[in-house]
């Protein structure tokens, strides 16, 4: 990755990170996420095998890990 498509920064970091996804109504919480962030604005890009495993991993049944209480509001 040479630019971030959000801001233009140049600048990135490896990370592992959390990113919520809203599944049939519901919104889950994936973990422990290898992803490259970028530096200046933040923005989470992950490897497409990633997400292809973030997909199966939601969409196959797997057992969570373990469940969170979240508060939501709205705006």
């Amino acid at each position: 990755m040479s630019k971030c498509e959000i801001c233009g920064g140049r600048a990135f970091r490896n990370e592992e990170v959390e990113d919520v996804f809203h599944l049939g109504g519901r919104y889950v919480l994936v973990e422990h996420i290898p992803a490259t962030v970028c530096v200046q604005c933040g923005e989470k890009t992950f490897e497409a095998a990633t997400a292809e495993g973030i997909r199966r991993m939601l969409h196959e049944g797997r057992h969570a890990a373990r469940k969170v209480d979240m508060e939501v509001f709205a705006y």
